[in-house]
């Protein structure tokens, strides 16, 4: 055998030895003695405080319970629990630490934050309504539905509004509650109320056959006048002071006058609906004496030849022919078998959007936005009004100087007891049709403002599909006549140049 692979066995006989023997262990330094250590921590809400504790090393010290308590009352800390602290200090002196939601000491109170109220309605409560942004397909069987019930019926629950208690943070400063307004539900003379045993819940249920409303937070039964079948001879002229829901049609001659809503499944036959709320027909309005008007929107089937109002927004399921349409706010037109709005008028306060407008026949088609017809009838009423005042003040004047006489003074002396009766009243009238004419100037004032007011925002008209040679559009008081065919355009008008300028639909 070799002197190198001799010498390597040596070595490694000696390492074997070594290792048995324990020769050349390291023996670990002795840790230094540590006392036990804490920290405080506050939560950022300040609704706890955390004890994080750490065991002591070697012969340390322990934790001192009420040298941690003393210091907590020092920072302020109330409602400490010193069980805790005390079990706290017991589980560091066995060497476990503590930290996190196991290390809570003191807890505040929290706020608590007040319930809003809610209200559960178990009826149906108001007709479907279609945004002009919705390009979802109408739901024809909800459509023409009028909420109604009977008397004894249950419309809602009524879940009322808490108010929020404050709270107390850790060293026993308040905590504020959130605030919050809340709304009050009240009830019309149509609804009767009960309270729950608890208080909890507040249940309303119909005293009267009718239509179930719930407007400004304001819960209600209105009337509902149901006419089964048709208005005509056997029931003669129509006019409730609640809703009107007529199963028929309303036929040539007769009228329909509510002081709420008005519903009518059929059609409208050279017949006047006239609805202080809003106006639903499911047929349409045909002939040139049919007009339908509404304090709110309308949504009907077709028009032909008939007129329609609404002083907000005026939405035709199928089409209208040779119609005067007016609405507040808005105008849609659905269309039907490519028809729109052919020939007629159509006149909104912001937006017409039709399916088309015009025909191929060119027939005659105003498209009017921009102007409120309802805000221009009123200020041509009170212009009217005004002259009619003045004209009114010209003959009092007339009059009093026929009594007064050609001088350039007036003696009373003069005139008999009669005469100065009736110069009295005279100069009386005359100041009260001065004031009158002040009040009217005023009115037509704030309305022209209003006017104005309104043009901050940008009318528009929209037609999906085309708009025929010979319709008219009017914009701000703009008018563009069209002289060829157009398809998927809408018109605005353009602020910078004050004319009407054309866009994709």
């Amino acid at each position: 055998m070799s002197d190198l692979r001799m010498a390597n066995i040596e070595k490694l006989t000696r390492e074997i030895e070594a290792l048995l023997s324990g020769a050349g262990e390291t023996v670990a330094p002795q840790a230094e003695d540590r006392d036990a250590t804490w920290e405080v921590r506050v939560a950022d809400d300040r609704l706890a405080v955390f004890l994080d504790m750490y065991p002591a090393v070697g012969n340390g010290l322990p934790p001192d319970p009420q040298k941690i308590c003393d210091e907590l009352e020092t920072m302020g800390v109330r409602a400490i629990d010193r069980d805790r602290v005390m079990a706290l200090s017991a589980l560091c002196d066995s060497g476990y630490p503590a930290s996190g939601e196991d290390a809570v000491v003191a807890r505040g109170v929290p706020a608590v934050a007040p319930v809003p109220g809610e209200v559960e309605f178990l009826v149906l409560m108001e007709r479907a309504k279609r945004s002009e942004e919705d390009e979802a397909p109408v739901d024809w069987k909800n459509l023409w539905v009028t909420p109604s019930v009977r008397e004894g019926d249950v419309i809602a629950r009524i879940y009322p509004p808490k108010e929020g208690t404050d709270g107390v943070d850790v060293f026993g400063d308040p905590l504020p509650a959130a605030s919050h307004t809340f709304f009050r539900i009240r009830y019309g003379e149509g609804v009767n109320v009960s309270v729950h045993e608890d208080g909890s819940v507040e249940v309303a249920s119909a005293r009267v056959v009718g239509q179930p409303v719930f407007s400004d937070n304001v819960l209600d039964v209105h009337p509902l006048l149901v006419i089964d079948g048709d208005v005509n001879m056997a029931t003669g002229n129509v006019e409730f002071t609640g809703s009107v829901l007529v199963t028929g049609s309303v036929l040539e001659g007769f009228s329909v006058r509510a002081g709420k809503d008005v519903s009518v499944f059929g059609w409208v036959y050279n017949a006047r609906i006239q609805a202080e709320g809003s106006c639903v027909v499911k047929g349409g309005a045909t002939g040139e004496r049919a007009f339908v008007s509404a304090g709110e929107d309308v949504r009907i089937g077709v028009v032909e030849y008939a007129g329609v109002s609404a002083s907000r927004k005026l939405e035709i399921f199928g089409y209208a022919l040779f119609a005067t349409l007016e609405a507040g706010e808005s105008v849609y037109v659905q269309g039907r078998n490519r028809r729109g709005i052919v020939g007629g008028s159509c006149i909104a306060g912001s937006c017409v959007e039709a399916l088309s407008a015009g025909s191929p026949m060119e027939s005659s088609t105003l498209l009017e936005a921009g102007r409120d017809p309802f805000r221009a009838r009123t200020l041509l009423e009170l212009e009217s009004k005004k002259e009619a005042y003045r004209a009114m003040q010209v003959k009092i004047e007339k009059a009093i100087l026929s009594i007064k006489g050609s001088g350039t003074s007036l003696d009373l002396e003069r005139l008999n007891e009669s005469e100065k009766g009736k110069l009295l009243l005279l100069v009386r009238y005359h100041g009260n049709i001065k004031d009158a004419i002040e009040l009217m100037a005023a009115r037509i004032e704030n309305e022209k403002r209003a006017s104005v007011a309104e043009q901050r925002f940008v009318p528009r008209i929209r037609i999906r599909d085309r708009v025929y040679p010979n319709v008219t559009i009017k914009l701000w008081g703009q008018s563009l006549v069209l002289k060829q065919q157009e398809s998927h355009v809408s018109f605005f008008m353009d602020k910078d140049s004050f004319s009407i300028a054309r866009g994709i639909f």
